[in-house]
Order: C-alpha cells, then sequence, then structure tokens
C-alpha cells in the first residue's frame, strides 16, 4: 500500500480517498504505481512502457493518455503539479510525499489459516534468520511435494523479517520452461525486485561498483548510453566472475541492512543459478544473509538436473541446512476445517468426522485439503447457512470423489467453470506462469478488455490467479500444470504459435531479450526455422553472461533443430553461423586449444565452401586459425593466415583486413619471424580505428585488435634490438587499453609489457607489469593470462634473490597453462624457469626446463624464444661442470647466436654472444671472444641496458 497526501493506492485493488473508489483502467493504475513507488525519481518513458506496455508495441499516446487519466482523477495541474511531474522530452516523475510504501509485491503475513501446523517450522527459520542477522552466513533449502505450503511459510517469514523496517527481503521464481531457459533469470527479477522497494535506488551504484557485469544484464536501470557504454566495459566477462560480483553485491547491500533472499521451486533452476548458489554458499566471509531455496524432492526437471548434487555437495561441506515440510496431521486438518469452514451450532463433530476423511484422502496437503473442501462446497454437499457451515448428511469417503490426488481435483474443478473462462485459462496455461492480457486476446481472438475483465474476476474470487503488477500469473504452478495437460497438442501447437507471434510483436526490437521463450513457443508451435532463430539469440544472451553451458546447449539444440529443415542456402548460413558461435563458446569456457573448437570451426568452413562465397567463411577461417594458433600448430595457423589475409583483401573491407594482419602479427612473432610481425602489426595500427573496430573483440578472440597489434610490436622490436621502441609501443598498449576499458586487453597489454621489460632484463618493470596483470586477471578470473603474468612475477622474485618463491610460481604457472590446453608461449616460461633454475645454482632442473621448452618449440614450430632456450643450456652446460662442457656450452651459445641471426633477434644474439665471449675468456682465447662481440654490437652501440653493459665490460 502506497499512500500520499489523502490517497491510497493498492496495485490490486486501486486508487481510494478514504472509502471512496476511484475507476482508472488497469494500465492507467500500473503506470501511477510505477511512478509513486519510485518517488523523487525519474521514471523514463522506456522504463514505464517497458513495465506497464510489456508484450505491446505502443505509441506515445498510449502513455499521455495514461497521464491524462491521472491528473484527472488526482485533480493536479501539470503547470504546478502536486503529483506528476512531467520532465520535458524524458519522462515523468513523482513529487508528492509517501507516508506509507509497500515493497514491489507487497508480502502479507499468512493467516491463521494459512499457518496451522507450521508454527514450529516457522520458528525453526526464524532462529536461521537471527543467527543470519548475526552475520552467519545462512542456506536454507526447504523441500516439499506440490501444494504442500513451502511458499506460503516462506512468505510469512520474509514478511515478519521485514514488518519493522530493519530488514529487506526479495525473492525470485524459477520457471517451468519446457526447455533450456535462460541464465539467471530468477536471480535478476530479485535484483530487479529489490531496487523496486523503497530505497532500492542505492542499490544501482552498489552494483556498478561491485556487479558492473549484472548491472549491464538490467537495461531498465540505467538510460540507453549508460546501458550501451558498460555492455561494451564488460564484454567477455567470465563465469566466475559473474558468480563473485553477485555475491560481492548482495553483501555490499546487507553491511547496513540484513537481506532475505528466497528462490522459488530450484528444481527448475538453469544451471548458472545453482553455480551461484554454490558458490554462495560455501564463501567463508561473514555475512547478514538468508538464502532460502524451494523444491520439491522428486520434480519433474529432467533427467540429470545438477540440483541433488548442488545440494548433496554443500550438504556435505555443512554449508546448508534443509527442511521438509509434510502433511498436516489430522488435527491440524480439523483446525484448518474449521477456520475456513466455521460449523453451526451442534454440526462441530461432523466436521471433526469429515476432518478424519479428509486427512485420509489427502495425506493433510494444505492445497489438496483446500480444493477437496472448496469441491464439497461446489457440489453442496457442504453448505451455508447465517454465515456458519453446515454438512448435508453423513460423510463417508465415496462422497469425497474419485479423485485421489489434488491435480484431479484441480480438474474437476476446472470442469466446472464457464466455457469462457476456462478456455482463457488453457489459453494462459500456454502463455506461462506469468501472462499479459494483451497476449492471451490476441492468442484467444478476444478484446483485451474483456480478458483483463474475466482475469480481474478470477483473481478478486481468489480462483486460480493472481494479479503480479501489469500482468496475472496462476496462484499455484499446479493450476497452470493441469491446465497444459489438458489442451490437446494439435490445439496446444496453434497456441504457442499465436503466444509466440503475439510476444514477438509486442516486443518488438526488444524480442532478443526474451528469446529463450520464444523459442519455446516456436519449437513447440512446429516452427524450427524461427526456433533455432531465437535458440541463437538466446545462445548469445547466455554467452554475454558467461553462460557457456547454457550457450552450448542453446546452439546443438538449434543445430539439431535444423536437420528437420528442407536443405538450402538459407538454412547452410545459419547452420554456419551456429557453427562458429558454437566454436566461440567452446573456446570462451574451454580456452583456445579446445578440439570441440576445431569441430565447430572446421564444419562451418566445409559448408562454406559448399555454398562457393559466404561472408562467413572469414569469421569461421579466422575461428580456426585460433585454435591453431592457441594450440601451438603453427604451420596451419600460418596457412590460414596467409588464407585469410587473401580473402580479406579480396572482399576489401578494412574491420575483415585488420583481423587477417591480427591473425598474421600473432602467428609471424611465434614462429619467429620478427620483420613480419612488425610490418603486420604497423598495418594493424595503421587501420585501426576504436569507433569501429573496438566492438570486433567479441568475435575475434574476446581482445581488442589494436592494443594486441601494439604489444606485439613492443614484442618483435625488444626482440629485434628496438628497446626504446619496444618500450614505447607497450606503454601506448597499455593506454589504449584503458581508454577503451576492456579488462582482458588491459590484463594482456600488462603481461606482454612484462614479457617485453623481461627480454629487456628490468625486473622492476617486470614486477610492475605482471603484478597489474595478476590483479586484472585473478579479479576477472582470466586464466591463461593469470598463469603468464605469474610466472613473470616468478622470474622477478628469482633475480631478486627469492628464489624459492621465484621457481614455485613458475612451477605452478606452467602447470596452469598446460591445463587451458593451451601451448601458447610454454617456451618462454620453460625458459623463465631455466633461468630461474640457474640464478638458484639447481643445473639438472635447469636442463629438464631447456630440453621441454625446446621440444614444445620443436612440436608446435614457435621459435622466437628458441634462442634463448639454446644460450641457457650452454650456461647451464657451463655452471655443471666448466671443464667437461665447454665445448657442449660452445656448440649450444653457436647453435643460439645462429637462430638469433636468422630471425633477426639481436637482442639475443648479441646476449648469446656474451655468453661465449665469457666461455672463451675462461678457455683462454681472449682476442677470439673480442672480435665476436665487437663484430655483434657495432650495430647495437645505441642500445642501453645489461646486455650491452656486459658486452662492453668484455671488450675491455
Amino acid at each position: 500500500m502506497i499512500r500520499f497526501g489523502p490517497f491510497q493506492l493498492d496495485r490490486t485493488q486501486g486508487l481510494q480517498r478514504g472509502k471512496e473508489e476511484f475507476r482508472i483502467t488497469p494500465k492507467s493504475l500500473c503506470v501511477l504505481w510505477e511512478l509513486a513507488s519510485r518517488a523523487g525519481q525519474l521514471v523514463t518513458k522506456e522504463q514505464l512502457f517497458r513495465a506497464v506496455w510489456a508484450d505491446t508495441a505502443v505509441s506515445d499516446s498510449a502513455l499521455t493518455s495514461c497521464i491524462q487519466e491521472l491528473r484527472q482523477v488526482l485533480r493536479d495541474d501539470p503547470r504546478r503539479p502536486r503529483f506528476i511531474e512531467t520532465l520535458h522530452r524524458r519522462g515523468y516523475r513523482f513529487v508528492a510525499e509517501i507516508s506509507a510504501l509497500a515493497q514491489d509485491e507487497p508480502l502479507s503475513i499468512a493467516t491463521d489459516l494459512q499457518v496451522i501446523g507450521r508454527q514450529r517450522v516457522i520458528s525453526d527459520i526464524l532462529k536461521i534468520w537471527s543467527a543470519g542477522e548475526r552475520g552467519a552466513r545462512q542456506v536454507l533449502f526447504m523441500s516439499g511435494e506440490p501444494g504442500i505450503g513451502k511458499t506460503t511459510v516462506v512468505q510469512h517469514v520474509l514478511a515478519r523479517v521485514t514488518a519493522a523496517g530493519k530488514a529487506r527481503a526479495t525473492w525470485g521464481q524459477c520457471l517451468q520452461h519446457y526447455g533450456i531457459g535462460e541464465p539467471y533469470q530468477p536471480l535478476l527479477e530479485a535484483i530487479m525486485r529489490l531496487c523496486r522497494q523503497p530505497g532500492g535506488a542505492d542499490l544501482v551504484p552498489i552494483l556498478e561498483r561491485y556487479g558492473p557485469a549484472w548491472l549491464a544484464q538490467l537495461p531498465a536501470l540505467l538510460d540507453p548510453e549508460r546501458h550501451a557504454n558498460l555492455r561494451r566495459t564488460v564484454a567477455g566477462t567470465t563465469r566466475q566472475r559473474m558468480l563473485r560480483e553477485l555475491t560481492d553485491v548482495l553483501e555490499a547491500a546487507s553491511t547496513q541492512t540484513p537481506l532475505a533472499l528466497c528462490l522459488e521451486d530450484v528444481h527448475w533452476s538453469d544451471a548458472s543459478t545453482l553455480d551461484w548458489i554454490a558458490a554462495f554458499a560455501q564463501r567463508p566471509e561473514p555475512t547478514r544473509i538468508l538464502l532460502i531455496g524451494t523444491f520439491r524432492p522428486q520434480a519433474d526437471a529432467g533427467d540429470g538436473h545438477p540440483l541433488p548434487r548442488v545440494i548433496e555437495g554443500l550438504r556435505i561441506k555443512r554449508c546448508c541446512r534443509e527442511i521438509a515440510l509434510s502433511g498436516m496431521c489430522e488435527s491440524e486438518v480439523a483446525d484448518f476445517i474449521a477456520l475456513r469452514l466455521p460449523p453451526a451450532p451442534g454440526h462441530a463433530q461432523d466436521l471433526r468426522r469429515l476432518a478424519l476423511l479428509v486427512h485420509r484422502h489427502t495425506g493433510g496437503n494444505p492445497l489438496f485439503v483446500l480444493n477437496v473442501l472448496d469441491d464439497l462446497v461446489a457440489r453442496r454437499l457442504i453448505f451455508e447457512q447465517d454465515g456458519r457451515w453446515k454438512l448435508s448428511g453423513d460423510p463417508n469417503e465415496i462422497d469425497l470423489g474419485t479423485p485421489d490426488d489434488v491435480r484431479r481435483i484441480i480438474a474437476a474443478q476446472l470442469e466446472r467453470l464457464p466455457p469462457a473462462e476456462f478456455a482463457l485459462l488453457e489459453v494462459a496455461s500456454v502463455a506461462g506462469s506469468t501472462f499479459s492480457t494483451a497476449t492471451v486476446a490476441a492468442a484467444a481472438g478476444l478484446a483485451a478488455d474483456d480478458v483483463e475483465a474475466t482475469f480481474t474476476g478470477l483473481a478478486r474470487q481468489r480462483r486460480f490467479v493472481r494479479r503480479s503488477g501489469a500482468r496475472f500469473e496462476f496462484d499455484h504452478a499446479l493450476y497452470r500444470d493441469v491446465l497444459y495437460e489438458r489442451v490437446p497438442s494439435s490445439r496446444r501447437a496453434v497456441l504457442h504459435r499465436e503466444v509466440g507471434e503475439r510476444e514477438e510483436a509486442g516486443c518488438g526490437e526488444r524480442a532478443s531479450e526474451i528469446a529463450a521463450e520464444l523459442a519455446m513457443h516456436f519449437e513447440r508451435s512446429g516452427d524450427t526455422r524461427r526456433a533455432g532463430m531465437y535458440l541463437q539469440q538466446a545462445a548469445e544472451n547466455a554467452r554475454s553472461r558467461s553462460a557457456c553451458s547454457e550457450a552450448r546447449l542453446h546452439f546443438r539444440k538449434a543445430l539439431a533443430l535444423i536437420e528437420s529443415e528442407p536443405p538450402g542456402r538459407e538454412r547452410t548460413e545459419r547452420e554456419i553461423r551456429l557453427w562458429i558461435g558454437l566454436g566461440a563458446v567452446a573456446m570462451a569456457s574451454r580456452g583456445w586449444g579446445t578440439p570441440e573448437a576445431e569441430r565447430a570451426y572446421s564444419r562451418a568452413r566445409v559448408l562454406c565452401q559448399e555454398l562457393g562465397e559466404s561472408p562467413a567463411l572469414f569469421p569461421a577461417l579466422w575461428g580456426l586459425w585460433l585454435f591453431y594458433w592457441g594450440r601451438g600448430t603453427l604451420s596451419a595457423a600460418h596457412e590460414l593466415a596467409q588464407d585469410l589475409l587473401g580473402l580479406a583483401r579480396c572482399h576489401g573491407e578494412d574491420g575483415p583486413l585488420l583481423q587477417a594482419h591480427h591473425a598474421a602479427w600473432a602467428t609471424a612473432f611465434s614462429r619467429g619471424d620478427l620483420g613480419a610481425a612488425c610490418f603486420h602489426a604497423g598495418e594493424g595500427i595503421r587501420l585501426y580505428d576504436p569507433h569501429r573496430h573496438a566492438t570486433m573483440a567479441t568475435t575475434y578472440g574476446n581482445h581488442d585488435a589494436g592494443v594486441c597489434a601494439r604489444v606485439f610490436l613492443a614484442r618483435a622490436s625488444a626482440l629485434l634490438g628496438r628497446t626504446e621502441d619496444a618500450v614505447r609501443a607497450s606503454d601506448d598498449a597499455v593506454a589504449l587499453a584503458r581508454v577503451l576499458e576492456h579488462p582482458f586487453s588491459l590484463a594482456l597489454a600488462h603481461v606482454f609489457a612484462s614479457a617485453v621489460a623481461q627480454a629487456c632484463r628490468q625486473p622492476d618493470r617486470v614486477r610492475v607489469h605482471a603484478e597489474a596483470a595478476s590483479a586484472i586477471a585473478r579479479d576477472q578470473d582470466f586464466r591463461l593470462l593469470l598463469a603468464w603474468s605469474s610466472a613473470f612475477e616468478g622470474w622477478a622474485a628469482a633475480v631478486e634473490g627469492d628464489h624459492g618463491e621465484g621457481l614455485s610460481r613458475i612451477a605452478n604457472a606452467i602447470a596452469e597453462a598446460r591445463a587451458t590446453g593451451s601451448d601458447q608461449f610454454l617456451p618462454h616460461l620453460a625458459g623463465l624457469a631455466a633461468d630461474a633454475y640457474l640464478m638458484s645454482g639447481n643445473t639438472a632442473d635447469g636442463l629438464k626446463s631447456v630440453e621441454d621448452g625446446l621440444g614444445v618449440a620443436a612440436r608446435t614450430g614457435e621459435r622466437f624464444w628458441e634462442p634463448e632456450l639454446l644460450r641457457l643450456r650452454g650456461e647451464l652446460y657451463m655452471a655443471q661442470d666448466p671443464q667437461r662442457a665447454a665445448s657442449e656450452a660452445e656448440q649450444a651459445f653457436r647453435e643460439a647466436i645462429e637462430q638469433a641471426l636468422n630471425q633477426g633477434a639481436m637482442l639475443l644474439a648479441l646476449r648469446a654472444a656474451v655468453s661465449l665471449g665469457r666461455s672463451l675468456h675462461r678457455a683462454g682465447r681472449g682476442g677470439e671472444a673480442r672480435s665476436l662481440i665487437f663484430e655483434m654490437s657495432q650495430e647495437l652501440q645505441h642500445w642501453r641496458g645489461p646486455d650491452i653493459d656486459e658486452a662492453n665490460a668484455l671488450l675491455g
């Protein structure tokens, strides 16, 4: 209830002034509720359209008409508004002072009738809540068969804990979707409810600070420009970050005010929501949050649903509590009947005998009991007289009828409805657990006002449905289940098509936001083409939330559906896009080197070749290139990079050409072709325009091509001996990544800047960049980048004398890098380990690291760090036994010089020459050493750093 001035506003009962009721249209009532519940805040037109006309495409005139109606009822002058202020071209603001405000959907404490037999359970939950208030994280699972009263108990508890205004509560409903749903759907619903409560606006800055990836999924909370910028910023968000961010948000929000969060029917939950529940429950830090999940213990959620496994895992770790609700006992059923149907004088014993029969018949299930009583009343076996109730005869089990479970008795009640009401409820059951009158009216071919009136009447009688904001919802999931199962399959298919088309038209450009729901409707209608189209969009939605398991399932389901379509070019082009999407999701979840990505991209390439020419060929080849580059099969990667360059040059567009050079510079550098790497990186920098090309990151490797070009230019320049150019390019890459606010690109820029600094033997600079990269990678769960940066941190620690810590970090980093399935840069990491072992005096393990790195280089073709590995082999030989190993060391040094010169890697060539020069000096061949070093250093006199200093020292 909202009170302002002399008015009282209830979202279901309407607007009143004292006992006077005002007749206003349902849409105007919804507009008034949206404005008044956000008093003092700007409510944009877009927000009002989403809240009030979610399923209908309407013009501004519809909203203007509602505002005019409200001003007329409230007698509000728009020039001197007391209630509704117009903010020109932006929206409206409710300016009256609010004296009382209910929550988004008011929680009412259940009546004595509703909580009969539940006092002990309620007391137990309140004790758990008290522990949560004191900072002990609480997770409670409440189970029970349908109709047992789980929701009633939870809502009673939530109302109790929030009644004093010292706590907040919110909830989300997991929906029986008949297919793969939207990831995190009940959690997003719960957040929106929290934001719409009194003081809920304070949650938006908390979301912005602690949960930007979640705020990006809630466009209604931001203006379009801010939302678009945020979506770009959080592109590439990982699953771990999504899980952590929501916990951070809720914990920050509950610091001052404890929070109760209920997720209903988690047996229908998406996998991502269950992942979050498990992560939240196992977090060790104290927090003032109670999380309740309700579920049916033997629900029809499909084989392999993860809920039992999640609960069992948390139970073993003692991270959750469990309560199983059972039916009322016989005496409680008697009390229930006495309260529901107060007996007439002299008839109390009759009703108690009835209670015995009802208990035996229903097992004490409250919903079943209630429906049995309603059925007896409908058949006049119980009748009312002067406000009291009597039995029409001596009851027996036959009088209770043949239905032996709640579903059957609900079906019997439905059959007694007027045909028009029953038909509308059937349509509503197809529309969903919640539905709009506009959708049902369109599917039923009736006027929306007539449908609204019918459902309003049913809701007022508390029969099957209730109002939920601007929509309606079934009073219990069983009502919808029974109705849906009774709809003949042929009619069901027709209704699904009509509902899908209505919701598609109503959402317009925002249809993608409910893609999973539309996919379900069109699949069940037999329209596999549209179902596949929306499954693809649903997969992209899931991917944007880093819900890769759901995205993969959507892609695979779409691919299965497409098999039933007749062959043709249009079908093949859609199939290609699905395979490309599946490949990208596989890489995002399992790393660049996952075989699933190779299969997906290879299939896309084959289909493109069958078509003869397709714009999808380029991204298919690029994804396949990334697989081979990430896997370390550089000969195949090189061929694909050349194909990409040829393809891009034929098309003449700078976007594909930039990404073709992207593949070429990375491949060339890895193969040790430093000149080619610089050329392609330079071309990339020349082509790159952040305004046009920054958005390509999601499709092409999840990082920005402009940043990548600069970091590879820096790494190649460093090895070529252009150290000042290398440092400048590294700094430019970091600066650009910061401007773009793209976390993966920034972490990559810092990792490669540390690699440049390590090549130049600058441990201080290595540490600064590696620590910055590690912080971002750890926060965002970029596993491969974290492994790389940790290895460089370890090398810096070893240089500074902490050999044990340094070697431990490098070893762990190599293991983590291998675990991702990528061999990329492993020779360099092995070189870091060998160098650290050399510093610590452990030559045996150092040589093992060298051979490991050289083995990977030989297998993959990654050659850029091979000269340094050969040099380290020589140094380790010398440290192990200077006399015996001198000749082997000299051979290793000379091989290193030769390899470096072949690559143009003058930095590594000089370093190997210095190592050989020291060895020759020790062997009495000083003249030969000086001649070698002098020749090598002639072109590098402008250098500054340890390598040229050591060379000059040997020259004397």
